[in-house]
């Protein structure tokens, strides 16, 4: 398995221009040029937990499908546009270590000399380069967390796109049904066995369970479950609406629910171009709710450097992205950034799992 990490842009090595920096210094919120990128190539970052972390348990690899995905996503969206632009990503492994994050992040802003990183994966990996980053005026695109971080304060050179978890849990409007939890049951990021939350969960006899965590240990809590013959209704978070959940837990998961913020990557068409890229680029893999998510980033992305013109500096492609108004290109519902706010989407739909596959049953809703 390749050890991928924080992928940012840079020149892409086929005669393409190189990085200029800019002498200009930074103050927090306000980003100087930075980086003037040529008219032929931009450059661009990503971070994701590489060899550790989440694809760390249980054979599976999602956050390589997440970069994986970003890549060609800019790659082909930049290919049918305007004032096209070479792109290529330099990698890091911060093994889902926060120190190793920061380390990363400085030697692709003070040595590659990135124009900006997207699509970084992680809070606490994310959170521990948000000064820094801030500090050199380097854009953060699309983080892959629903932190309310990235949005509150606000801040200038980042940029939200999932609705926050604060916001996914007023739309479950859990409290708004009058409905108060019989039993909270925590896990450690370490634990492999589930057993004991599971009978926790039974002894507690919830009509319905809302889970919060990522695939493996949520699908380990829906199989144990499942042999003690324990079946609520299960309510999870977006992070878990993916098909590997399903390949995870198998028929444990059947009739659960989840909410979602990007269209179904497997069948809808509006997913179908990302299909046929994912298919050209990496036959092997399969659609899904990270790679989709990536591959949305990526479109954003590219509609922003669209946007910014040829002359293509820092300030000009953070007002690209301040200019998007209730913009979609149909894989999430519309959202907006303006200069005071960088949050991004706002609604979910709900999905359930029928006969092995996540099937929309509730549309695209906000507050």
């Amino acid at each position: 398995m390749n050890h991928e990490g924080i992928p940012s842009v840079a020149s892409d090595g086929s005669g393409c221009g190189g990085l200029c920096s800019s002498s200009n210094p930074n103050t927090y919120g306000h980003p100087a040029a930075g980086p003037t990128l040529a008219d032929s190539c931009s450059a661009y970052g990503h971070s994701d937990p590489g060899s550790e972390g989440p694809r760390g348990h249980g054979g599976y690899d999602p956050l390589g499908d997440d970069l994986r995905s970003l890549r060609p996503g800019i790659y082909h969206r930049q290919a049918t546009g305007p004032g096209d632009r070479g792109v290529q990503f330099i990698v890091e492994d911060d093994q889902y270590n926060p120190a190793n994050t920061v380390a990363a992040a400085k030697k692709l802003v003070e040595q590659d000399e990135v124009f900006a990183i997207v699509r970084p994966l992680g809070t606490a990996t994310t959170a521990a380069i948000l000064d820094y980053t801030i500090e050199k005026g380097v854009p953060v695109v699309g983080v892959a967390s629903g932190s309310s971080l990235w949005s509150k304060p606000f801040k200038k050179t980042v940029f939200g796109i999932q609705p926050t978890y604060e916001l996914e849990g007023r739309l479950m409007a859990l409290k708004a049904r009058g409905i108060e939890p019989v039993a909270m049951v925590p896990y450690e990021v370490t634990e492999q066995n589930f057993s004991a939350h599971a009978l926790k969960l039974q002894q507690a006899n919830p009509d319905l369970v809302f889970v919060y965590a990522i695939q493996v240990p949520a699908a380990s809590l829906l199989k144990e479950a499942q042999k003690l013959g324990f079946r609520p209704k299960w309510l999870m978070t977006y992070v878990l609406a993916d098909p590997i959940l399903l390949a995870l837990a198998g028929e444990a998961a059947e009739g659960a629910y989840a909410g979602a913020w990007l269209v179904d990557p497997e069948n809808a068409p509006e997913a179908a171009k990302y299909r046929e890229v994912l298919t050209k680029y990496f036959p092997d893999e399969k659609p899904g709710g990270y790679s989709i998510s990536s591959y949305a980033v990526a479109e954003i992305v590219v509609e922003a450097l669209k946007r910014a013109g040829p002359d293509l500096t820092r300030e000009k492609f953070i007002a690209a992205l301040e200019s998007l108004k209730n913009f979609t290109t149909g894989l999430t519902p519309p959202f907006s950034y303006s200069e005071t706010e960088h949050q991004g989407i706002k609604q979910i739909a709900i999905v359930q799992v029928q006969k092995g596959k996540w099937v929309p049953v509730k549309e695209f809703f906000g507050e």
